[in-house]
């Protein structure tokens, strides 16, 4: 294995950052589309559990991150994640009952939650210590630009096509990414 250069690494970075946004983004997106959620699943009380369901799932599985990725390797940890994530997403979007998508979007958070600090671990990795300050503001970037981005694309997504395309937008770009994740991450840890 080569040693890392301070040069960007663009193809694997491009990975970490799809993965990262989509991840991101799901933490606002649905926070606009609470009420016809709710309307639409018939439910009373509880409807903020779906994004309350979601961020305490996102917090509670990154403590474990780094023993997972330390047993498992950073890749395989990271694109397990990314798939769970990606699955989690459909079943979201399939939900009949308000239980049934809170349930989903714990999934959605567990998967998630590990995404982010691997991502960002392997992004570390790529690069040489003195490149590091440049992938972690690209990063970084992507990663703060994508909630405060969530409320207009979910608000745009729930009057054109419905709440559910605020979850199945998720499939492709997470179908796409773990595949492009398999060839363009390397094997770290």
């Amino acid at each position: 294995v080569a040693a890392p250069s301070a040069e960007v690494p663009w193809r694997p970075l491009g990975v970490l950052i799809a993965a990262t946004v989509m991840v991101a983004l799901d933490s606002t997106i649905v926070n606009v589309a609470l009420h016809q959620i709710g309307k639409d699943l018939a439910a009373g009380d509880g409807i903020e559990w779906i994004v309350t369901s979601y961020l305490l799932a996102v917090c509670a599985v990154q403590p474990a991150t780094g023993w997972l990725s330390d047993r498992f390797g950073r890749k395989r940890v990271f694109l397990a994640a990314l798939v769970s994530f990606t699955v989690a997403s459909g079943l979201c979007a399939l939900a009949p009952t308000l239980p049934l998508l809170i349930a989903a979007r714990v999934l959605q958070g567990l998967g998630g939650g590990a995404v982010m600090p691997i991502g960002m671990a392997i992004g570390m990795e790529l690069v040489a210590p003195e490149g590091r300050g440049r992938v972690i503001s690209i990063w970084g970037m992507s990663s703060m630009a994508a909630p405060a981005i969530g409320p207009t694309v979910g608000g745009w997504l729930v009057t054109s096509v419905g709440w559910h395309w605020l979850f199945l937008i998720n499939l492709p770009i997470g179908l796409v990414t773990a595949i492009a994740g398999t060839s363009r991450l390397p094997d770290i840890g």
